[in-house]
């Protein structure tokens, strides 16, 4: 479970802060996930900087499809649980939290809320210029080399996603060992809505 002092407004950091702040969300992801490649510390980290909002388009029609995949998605979710906990702040920052289906599937959660405040975390959140993410990451992998993790396939994915980033495109997948291992079943919430609306209910 995530300490409450995590859930709190993150404050700007210094530069030492910050990779200081990168280099634990790394070990936390390595900690957690002994089976992630640079691909699913990519995930992480990207989601903590676009969240969700790559996903979902305007209009009630792209509302409804959300509702009818996240639907969907639970029902898969209750036939090959996720082994991932109830919910975990993504990246350095933890702008966003992974919230398990479980949640909803437990009862914990009802739907609708949990539905609505994911439409709400993907629409109030303005995405960084590709320019601006593509230097961030940079710096990120940068501090992943410094480590020196023995990662599987990391020249490859490394050259993936530059490869993603030089075309403009940013969004990446889970590695096949993530997914095998974990079966990540969760959607995004910007953490101010979680804290105020998702955690009480999981307390």
């Amino acid at each position: 479970m995530l300490l409450m002092i995590s859930l709190l407004t993150p404050v700007r950091l210094s530069a030492q802060a910050d990779t200081e702040a990168v280099s634990r969300a790394i070990d936390r992801q390595m900690a957690s996930y002994p089976a992630s490649t640079l691909k699913d510390l990519y995930k992480s980290f990207f989601q903590d900087a676009f969240g969700p909002g790559h996903l979902l388009d305007d209009g009630d029609e792209a509302q409804a499809c959300a509702s009818e995949y996240l639907r969907r998605e639970c029902e898969e979710a209750a036939r090959e649980p996720s082994l991932s906990p109830e919910y975990e702040l993504t990246g350095a920052t933890g702008q966003f939290v992974r919230v398990n289906l479980s949640v909803v599937n437990s009862g914990k959660v009802p739907f609708s809320l949990f539905l609505d405040a994911f439409l709400r975390s993907a629409k109030s959140f303005r995405l960084p210029e590709i320019s601006d993410w593509q230097s961030r990451w940079a710096e990120i992998e940068k501090t992943i080399r410094e480590k020196g993790l023995s990662l599987p396939d990391m020249e490859a994915d490394a050259a993936a996603i530059r490869t993603l980033l030089d075309s403009g495109q940013y969004a990446s997948h889970h590695s096949k060992a993530y997914e095998e291992a974990c079966h990540p079943h969760y959607r995004l919430i910007e953490r101010g809505i979680f804290t105020e609306e998702i955690l009480p209910l999981l307390q």
